[in-house]
């Protein structure tokens, strides 16, 4: 399984285990930003995943990025900390 770190714009409630966190919102229309960390074996995956999380398919959601990251890597830090409901290594 690869790690990818990925960011969307959404307006809707949505359901997911791997560790997630609202980091901002756009004044412009009111989406909510979120980055979460995701465990998938393509990008294609990673992004699935995202997807599926949604409580509702056709609620308001954009991509703002999805970045392959290190094996090693930990999405955990200072800013994105780690809650005990989080599913990681």
């Amino acid at each position: 399984m690869k790690r990818y770190w990925v960011s969307w714009f959404s307006d809707g409630p949505f359901t997911l285990e791997w560790p997630w966190w609202i980091s901002g919102e756009r004044m412009a229309d009111g989406m909510v930003s979120f980055c979460a960390a995701v465990q998938a074996p393509d990008e294609e995956s990673a992004r699935d995943i995202i997807k599926q999380a949604m409580d509702d398919p056709e609620q308001r959601f954009e991509w703002r990025f999805y970045n392959e990251r290190p094996d090693d890597w930990s999405p955990f830090c200072e800013r994105f900390q780690r809650a005990d409901w989080m599913k990681w290594d």
